[in-house]
C-alpha cells in the first residue's frame, strides 16, 4: 500500500506504536489541524516556532508537533515489526480506510486503525451485534442466530470480541463461514494473545481492527470508542440486551442514535434486556425476529460534525 506524505504526517502526529516522549495528537486534535492548514505534511521539516505560527498554536505545542514529526525512523522500524506480524497500520487519510467510518463519524472518527486479517472485510455490508457480557441463554441464542441472517443476506457480522453477546455472535458466524469483523477495546497484540483469534485471523476468516496502540489494555473508555466503530461499520446494529440507564451497551446505543453514527435496531423478543424498551423510546428500530434485520433500510447517517472535503472527499 502506497503511503502518501499526508497520511504519513498524520500517522506520525497521532503515533501510538512507539513512545517518542511526547503525547500524540488525539483524533479531534488532528481533525482541527486539518481544518486549520489542510494538509498536515506541510509541517514536516518545519521548526517548532514555524509550526506554532503556521497552525497557530502556543510554542510548547509547536515543540510537541515538531518532536512527533521528527520520530520517523523509530516509527518506521516499529511499523515494519507490525507488518511482519501481519498487522497493517492505516491512516484515516488513506484510501484503504473504511469510507463508512469517515462519513458517519465525522470528527469522532479515529485517526488510524491497526488491522489484522482481511482489510477488505471493513468495507463489506455487515450486521453489527452488541449486548451485555452477562447475557441470558435466550439472549445468547438470539446473538448466535444473527449468523444465519448474515449468511442468507451475504453480509458480514461485526462485534466487539467481548464475552457474552459479542462472542456468541462471532462464534456462530465463523461456524457458518460468514466474514467477521472484530473491534476490540484493546490493542491488537493484546487481542492476539487468544489462540482462537490468531488462528481465525491467519486463516482469513476474521478481521480485527483496533483504533488503539498495539499493547493498549482494556478500559471502559476504550470500550465506548470501540462501540461507535461497530455502529458506523454496520448497515444496522442489533442491540440484543442492554441494562437500563447504565453500562457500555446502553451508553453506546444512546450515543449512536444521538450522534447518528449508524442504524440501531433493538431486540424485543425473549432475552431482551431491561434497557431495551427505553432504547426504543429513544429511536431504536424494534426487531422481534432476527430476519427483520435485512429489511431495515440502511439509511446513510449524516456525519456528526463537518469533515474536511479536501482530505475526505
Amino acid at each position: 500500500m502506497t503511503v502518501t506524505d499526508t497520511s504519513l504526517a498524520a500517522l506520525l502526529l497521532t503515533n501510538r506504536i512507539v513512545d517518542v516522549g511526547r503525547k500524540p495528537l488525539s483524533a479531534s486534535e488532528l481533525w482541527s489541524l486539518c481544518r486549520a492548514i489542510g494538509d498536515p505534511s506541510l509541517l514536516v521539516g518545519m521548526s517548532a516556532a514555524d509550526i506554532a505560527e503556521k497552525v497557530p498554536i502556543p510554542l510548547d505545542e509547536g515543540e510537541r508537533y515538531a518532536a512527533l514529526l521528527a520520530a520517523g525512523t523509530a516509527f518506521a522500524f516499529e511499523r515494519e515489526r507490525l507488518d511482519e506480524e501481519g498487522v497493517r497500520l492505516i491512516s484515516a487519510l488513506d484510501d484503504a480506510f473504511p469510507e463508512r467510518l469517515r462519513h458517519r463519524l465525522g470528527d469522532a472518527c479515529p485517526s488510524f486503525l491497526l488491522v489484522g486479517g482481511p482489510v477488505e472485510f471493513l468495507d463489506l455490508d455487515a450486521i453489527g451485534v452488541v449486548g451485555s457480557r452477562n447475557a441470558s441463554a435466550e439472549a445468547l441464542k438470539v446473538a448466535a442466530t444473527t449468523s444465519r441472517v448474515a449468511e442468507a443476506g451475504h453480509v458480514a457480522v461485526a462485534s466487539g470480541l467481548a464475552r457474552g453477546i459479542d462472542q456468541a455472535a462471532m462464534a456462530a458466524a465463523l461456524e457458518s463461514r460468514v466474514p467477521v469483523v472484530g473491534v476490540p477495546a484493546e490493542g491488537v497484540r493484546v487481542s492476539a494473545r487468544s489462540p482462537a483469534i490468531r488462528r481465525r485471523v491467519h486463516a482469513g476468516e476474521m478481521c480485527i481492527a483496533s483504533p488503539y496502540g498495539p499493547a493498549t489494555r482494556f478500559t471502559a473508555g476504550n470500550a465506548m470508542g470501540r462501540n461507535k466503530i461497530i455502529y458506523a461499520l454496520a448497515r444496522v446494529t442489533l442491540v440484543v440486551c442492554a441494562d437500563s440507564d447504565s453500562g457500555g451497551t446502553w451508553e453506546g446505543a444512546r450515543e449512536a442514535m444521538r450522534r447518528r453514527f449508524g442504524r440501531v435496531a433493538v431486540w424485543t423478543g425473549e432475552g431482551a434486556g431491561a434497557g431495551n424498551a427505553k432504547l426504543l423510546e429513544l429511536g431504536g428500530v424494534a426487531v422481534g425476529a432476527v430476519g427483520e434485520l435485512l429489511e431495515i433500510d440502511p439509511v446513510e447517517a449524516s456525519p456528526a460534525l463537518p469533515k474536511t472535503p479536501s482530505l475526505f472527499d
